[in-house]
Order: C-alpha cells, then sequence, then structure tokens
C-alpha cells in the first residue's frame, strides 16, 4: 500500500475521533430484563445517568448499585462487570438531541418497539424516529450518513463487523460497478466513506488522482479490511468488433487508466509508442493490477490465407503493422535469397531490371532511398558529384539518355535522387538552364491539364515568364 499512497499522494492520517458515541443498539446486557424492574425505575437515566452527558463511565449502573438489592439473600448476587465500549461508527450525542428536542425526543421512541411498554427495550435502533427529522425513504441509499455516521478510516471498527456491513439496495444493480458508482462518487464520497476506505478504491482503479478518490481516507495503520479483489467489467464499446481498430481515437489517460496500465498496451504497442501510453501509469507504480491484456492478432490474420495476402494489407497499413511489429520481425523471412527469404536464388544480381518500374511493391519492405543507396555504395557503385560516376554507370552516355526514362518511371529516380539534383541542370537558374521538355512541349496545354504537375518544379505559373 505505501507504494501506492507515494503515486495518489492520498492522505494517510486518519481523524481523531470526537463527539462520537458508540453504536447504541445492543448496549443491554444480552436478556437483561428491563421490565422487571419498571417499578424501580421511572426514569432511564436512573441506572444510565451518563448518556445525556456522553459520559460513558456511567453509562451503565455500577456493581455497587445493583448489589443494593442483589445481596445474595433474597435477591441473587449480581456479578456482572462493567462494559467496554462496544466498537461502532455513530456520529450521535444524546445531550445533543435532548438540548434541542426537550421531551420531544424519549429514550423509548429510539429503544422500545412502536407500541411497546416502556421498559420493553429492543436491542435495535427504531429507525422511524430518526427519519422524522432526517428524512430519506431508504436508509441506506438516500439517508446523509455523514449525519450519523463517521468515515470507517476514523473508526476502530473490526474485520468481522466491516464484513457484516448490509449491501445497500443500488449497489446490486448490473450497471453500479461500471456506471454508476463513479457518477455518485463524483456527488460526494461521504456516503462512500461511511462504509469504504480508499483502499478500496486503489484496488481497481489504476490512475487515481480524481478529485473523488483523493477525497477518501486510507485505513489507518493496523486496521484489519476485509479482502478485496479488482473487478474489471468491459464498457459496452469494447465489445464491437471493430475496437481494436478503432481505440486509438478516443484513447487518453481520462479514458483508458481507471482500468489500464501502460503494461496493458505494451503487451501490443512496439517501441516508440505513441504519447497517450506513456501517460498511463505503469503497474510497478499501482496497487491496482490494472487489466492485464495480452496480445493477439487482429481478425485479419486469422484468415487462411492471410501470408498470401498480407503483402497488400502491409502496403495499404504499414502504419498499423508498425503497431505490433518491427523491422526485423520482417526481415527474419524477407531477407534475401542466402537465408532462403522472400527472393528467388540469384536475385540480387538481376534485381535491378525487375526493381525498374515497380519501386512501389520494392517500397512495402523496404525504405528505397537508405536501404537501395546503402547497399549500392558498399557494392562501388555511390554517385560522386552530378557527372562522376555511380549507380547508372552500367549503360553508357546514361546522363544523355536519363530523360526519356524519367518521363517514363520518375518515381524510380524519386528512389535515389532528390529534387535539387534535377534543377542543377533543368533550372533557369541553374549552371546549365537545360529545359526538361521537348522542342515541340505545347506548355499552355500541360498547365491546364495538370497545373500541379508543373508545380512539382515551376514555383509559379510559368506561362507568360
Amino acid at each position: 500500500m505505501t507504494k501506492r499512497v507515494q503515486v495518489g499522494g492520498l492522505v494517510t492520517t486518519a481523524l481523531a475521533l470526537s463527539g462520537i458515541v458508540w453504536a447504541v443498539a445492543g448496549l443491554q446486557e444480552q436478556g437483561f430484563p428491563h421490565e422487571t424492574h419498571e417499578g424501580l425505575f421511572p426514569l432511564c437515566s436512573g441506572c444510565h445517568q451518563g448518556v445525556p452527558t456522553n459520559d460513558w463511565a456511567s453509562f451503565f449502573p455500577s456493581v455497587d448499585l445493583c448489589n443494593q438489592c442483589h445481596t445474595g439473600d433474597q435477591e441473587k448476587a449480581d456479578t456482572w462487570s462493567q462494559r467496554e465500549p462496544r466498537e461502532g461508527n455513530l456520529r450521535f450525542a444524546h445531550g445533543f438531541h435532548e438540548a434541542i428536542f426537550g421531551d420531544m425526543v424519549t429514550c423509548e421512541g429510539c429503544h422500545t418497539t412502536p407500541g411497546g411498554a416502556r421498559m420493553a427495550v429492543s436491542d435495535d435502533i427504531q429507525l422511524a424516529t430518526c427519519w422524522t427529522c432526517h428524512q430519506a425513504t431508504d436508509h441506506q441509499v438516500d439517508a446523509p450518513c455523514a449525519t450519523c455516521h463517521v468515515p470507517l478510516a476514523e473508526t476502530n471498527l473490526s474485520v468481522d463487523r466491516i464484513a457484516r456491513f448490509p449491501l445497500p439496495s443500488d449497489h446490486g444493480a448490473t450497471t453500479f460497478l461500471l456506471e454508476d458508482h463513479g457518477s455518485l462518487a463524483g456527488e460526494g464520497t461521504a456516503r462512500c466513506a461511511t462504509c469504504h476506505t480508499a483502499n478500496r478504491c486503489v484496488a481497481c482503479h489504476v490512475d487515481t488522482e480524481n478529485d473523488a478518490i483523493q477525497s477518501m481516507q486510507l485505513a489507518p495503520e493496523g486496521m484489519e479490511l476485509p479482502p478485496t479483489w479488482a473487478r474489471y467489467e468491459a464498457p459496452a464499446s469494447h465489445e464491437s468488433d471493430g475496437w481494436l481498430a478503432e481505440h486509438r481515437g478516443p484513447a487518453s489517460r481520462a479514458e483508458c487508466a481507471t482500468c489500464h496500465t501502460s503494461n496493458d498496451c505494451m503487451a501490443c504497442h512496439v517501441p516508440p509508442v505513441p504519447g497517450v501510453i506513456q501517460e498511463l501509469p505503469s503497474a510497478e507504480e499501482t496497487v491496482a493490477p490494472g487489466v492485464r491484456v495480452e496480445g493477439h492478432p487482429p481478425a485479419s490474420h486469422e484468415s487462411l490465407f492471410f501470408m498470401g495476402t498480407h503483402p497488400t494489407l502491409g502496403a495499404s497499413e504499414g502504419g498499423q503493422c508498425a503497431t505490433c511489429h518491427v523491422e526485423r520481425f520482417c526481415i527474419e523471412c524477407h531477407d534475401g535469397p542466402s537465408d532462403g527469404g522472400y527472393h528467388p536464388s540469384d536475385f540480387v544480381s538481376r534485381h535491378p531490371a525487375e526493381a525498374f518500374g515497380q519501386d512501389a511493391e520494392c517500397a512495402t519492405c523496404h525504405n528505397t532511398q537508405a536501404f537501395c543507396r546503402s547497399c549500392h555504395i558498399e557494392a562501388g557503385f555511390g554517385s560522386n558529384g552530378r557527372l562522376g560516376p555511380g549507380y547508372h554507370d552500367a549503360q553508357s552516355v546514361w546522363l544523355l539518355r536519363h530523360g526519356q526514362a524519367a518521363r517514363q518511371n520518375l518515381e524510380s529516380c524519386a528512389s535515389c535522387h532528390a529534387q535539387n539534383d534535377c534543377t542543377q541542370c533543368h533550372s533557369v537558374v541553374g549552371a546549365f538552364k537545360v529545359s526538361p521538355h521537348s522542342p515541340d512541349f505545347d506548355a499552355r496545354s500541360a498547365w491546364e491539364r495538370s497545373p500541379t504537375t508543373c508545380l512539382a518544379c515551376h514555383i509559379r505559373n510559368p506561362i507568360g515568364g
């Protein structure tokens, strides 16, 4: 628990008890014959002198007072001993009610059954008397708990007493855990704190940085609580078929960190991870275990034909592949003929012809500007200056012939070259001012057909200068 306290910053010091009268239900000695003593004690305070002043030492009569009659001759000697305070969580002062209401509130109004004799004392408090002023239709649902009860963290209740707390009727609703309890806690935690400590909250909530949990007190050191287990119910949105692909949109700490640690995300996501994952608490920082997600492949991977169709998916949805896979995962299969990989034998020696015009296919697995260039430089085909030897040296007078190749497949050129390579020659401000257009090129028609194509090189409308 210490680890969670440090993360959540929860207040751990329980308030000192003050003005609390322990539970008065069942205070009388079990089986004490109140009714047979009715004629001897016209006032309840004859025996319970300390009740009006909240003086526990004189809540019950002393043994000496009882033995004035129970001498052992005519009446059996009394052997009872002074009662100790019964553990409870009531915030009730008899003297306060007597001072405010006087004779309107009597002992028998709360301690005897309705219609019973004055000394027909019941073990149960007659709560209907309380509702005369403290209006409530359901004691455990809409009564103002803090009026009569102190928070559980401020009591010394035993674990058995806590475990016997009755379950309020609204807690049994199917929506209570997933929806209702958060809304109720957001309205105020006085009711929650009557039966719970913050320990119960942090047992499930991964992220405790919200006002409701922060307002709850942790159990004081030494208080034993009933065992609790984390329960996580999946929201309806998580049950949809497309949730796995859609969850990135609404993902945030506020939406996800109630149930999920960053470890849950890392079951699927590989570094570098999105920023929202970095914002979530890790499992090492929390008491709550989180949902503990286990990675599993998306539905597309379940197909019997996935190995044949995955190149197409990879080309169109490469970003999604990178969520779970790093490049090395692909290379283990697609690592060239030396490893019996994707390409056929002797592919390296004849790949230029097959690669020309199919750059999109190559780019499915390779970063052409980096992957191709690094290999060409290593093989001695790296270019040296504008006209120096390079990859195209195997073709004679390539520089004079490259225009036709560029017009047929400029994408292939772009695998290695940037635009400024072209503008060194093909620019009105370049050294050679060589026009890339043929002598019969109709600039006006080209501009009307596709201005975007023209603006790939020109900085403005070239028609009319």
